[in-house]
């Protein structure tokens, strides 16, 4: 009997460590389903990972793309990645409330909307397994970050709260927390990785494809992972 390929929700699919994750995972037989923004920017879909446009920031566009995958699949995802993620530095006085709001929304209110609403089919079957990207910034104090800081320890938070919540119902909950990674996180930075000391999205992909293989009858709750080097260097676009 041919073993069910197990589904995939993965938010932040076309970009970054979202894309990195969303390739790995369908070359690894998942069947993986993207939220993005702007689908169209990925040339080259693996085979088994679809995309669906979708403002993760507006709940109703959010809910939209849960139902039609829903529909699609006549049935709910058996894992949730929440891998989209926005961030702006500076000091918190020069901070927009359009930055605000959009880190928020994002980081924060997005995953939390999501993840309530899987709540209960997760909990009627017995098994799933959400994974949060939040950042080692979660538990560090964050000057010229300060709000991406508190966004990210806000989702840090819930999730292990989570996690006591559900264990009893079988669902699973990680937190990953990455240091530095090369991708557009930092666009906004006046700062930027070394390439010879910074982590790269794959890596994080490698971890969630770690995570995923474990054995049922444990969980790996939070996961840091870094660089063995660390060192950043001034952003010349800024």
């Amino acid at each position: 009997m041919t073993e069910k390929k197990k589904s995939v929700l993965l938010t932040g699919a076309t970009s970054g460590i979202g894309l990195a994750i969303g390739q790995r995972l369908a070359a690894e037989g998942y069947l993986v389903f993207g939220f993005g923004r702007d689908t169209g920017k990925v040339a080259n879909q693996a085979e088994g990972f679809s995309l669906y446009p979708c403002d993760i920031t507006d709940t109703s566009s959010l809910l939209a793309a849960l139902k039609q995958l829903h529909k699609q699949l006549r049935a709910y995802p058996d894992i949730v990645i929440h891998s989209a993620g926005v961030a702006y530095y500076g000091l918190q006085e020069t901070l927009s409330d359009a930055n605000l709001k959009a880190m928020i929304r994002t980081n924060l209110e997005a995953p939390i909307l999501l993840t309530t609403h899987l709540l209960q089919p997760f909990k009627q079957r017995g098994y799933g397994h959400f994974i949060f990207l939040s950042s080692v910034t979660a538990e560090r104090t964050n000057p010229h970050g300060a709000a991406y800081g508190a966004t990210k320890a806000a989702l840090t938070s819930f999730a292990a709260s989570l996690f006591e919540e559900v264990r009893k119902n079988g669902i699973k909950i990680t937190t990953v927390q990455p240091d530095m990674t090369q991708s557009s996180l930092y666009r906004n930075a006046d700062f930027t990785t070394d390439e010879n000391a910074c982590l790269f999205p794959e890596d994080i992909a490698e971890a969630v494809s770690f995570l995923l293989s474990q054995p049922e009858h444990l969980v790996t709750s939070k996961l840091t992972i870094q660089p063995q080097k660390h060192r950043i260097k001034k952003n010349k676009s800024q």
